[in-house]
């Protein structure tokens, strides 16, 4: 998540043209184009530390996207460092970079220390009197997520209730809705309740499927959809979804671990319909990009060998 620091007319002129350069970048799907911008605006900025602050969070969320955690929370970590060296250990903007950091363990698979993280920057936000902003309903969604990795679906959906329920109540944008929406229906999936997933993510990918231009989190309703059809035995359907998904998540983050678990999504979707030849090249694929991002002895790179090894005996 993104923010614009508290500063002079002049420097909220720059920090203005800074996004729409890089959101044009981002619409281009030239991400090498994407990291050089990113890395020249924070090597050049020296004049202002809560905007340098600012461009360390748009760069850590680069590396996150791209799944190169390592490098994403060390400029997290450095954002964070400037806030408290200048006496905005306490601000909004702070609490939108250490949700940040939390989204990145989350990520990880490193649950409870995203929560606690979670909660941290609920708190500072609280604190602040900043319950009606956006990053409060970001902090719901993603302590939401955070819970539903755990498997504590109880916990899931009352944070991601309580963020339908702020957007709808507030002045939430379609997007922020139908990122809400998503969330619940994915919760509601692993609560095997596939009619109320189903409902919530209609209502979500029809927020997507009418906005002008591609928006980064369809990829996610995209894949929400594909899981419920393949539940409901519509296999082709899911294999559309997954490929639809894929497509939008290789065009905002390349070959992150989101496009290989989609590559190992429709892996699985194929050997059900029989096609153990495409089955056999997708997972490929995906092994190949989890043992680049996540080293050959990972757990699930085994785990992806072995099932190659189990097709190709087919």
């Amino acid at each position: 998540m993104r923010f614009k620091p508290a500063a002079s007319l002049r420097m909220e002129t720059v920090m203005n043209d800074f996004y729409e350069k890089l959101d044009g970048l981002y619409a281009s799907g030239d991400l090498n184009s994407v990291e050089d911008f990113l890395k020249n605006a924070v090597a050049e900025e020296g004049s202002s530390a809560p905007i340098r602050a600012s461009l360390l969070n748009e760069l850590a969320g680069f590396y996150r996207g791209v799944s190169r955690y390592s490098e994403s929370e060390a400029a997290f970590e450095q954002a964070l460092a400037i806030f408290e060296s200048i006496g905005m250990g306490a601000t909004p903007e702070y609490a939108t970079v250490l949700m940040n950091l939390a989204g990145l363990y989350r990520m990880r698979g490193e649950a409870d220390k995203a929560i606690e993280l979670f909660f941290g920057a609920m708190k500072k936000l609280e604190d602040f009197g900043a319950r009606d902003t956006y990053a409060y309903v970001s902090v719901l969604n993603n302590l939401a997520l955070a819970y539903q990795s755990k498997s504590d679906y109880q916990n899931a959906v009352e944070y991601a209730s309580k963020a339908l329920s702020l957007m709808r109540a507030g002045s939430g944008s379609e997007h922020e809705i139908a990122t809400s929406l998503n969330n619940l229906a994915s919760i509601y999936l692993g609560l095997a309740d596939l009619e109320k997933a189903g409902s919530h993510i209609s209502e979500s990918l029809a927020i997507y499927d009418s906005m002008e231009e591609p928006d980064v989190h369809h990829a996610a309703a995209l894949t929400t959809k594909a899981v419920l059809l393949h539940r409901l035995g519509d296999h082709q359907g899911s294999l559309n979804g997954f490929r639809r998904a894929l497509d939008l998540t290789n065009r905002f983050f390349g070959e992150n671990m989101e496009y290989a678990i989609c590559k190992r999504n429709i892996s699985e979707v194929c050997e059900l319909l029989g096609d153990v030849d495409s089955a056999i090249q997708e997972l490929s694929d995906a092994a190949r990009v989890m043992a680049k991002l996540l080293g050959p002895d990972h757990v699930s790179v085994i785990a992806a060998n072995k099932k190659l090894e189990e097709l190709q005996k087919l």
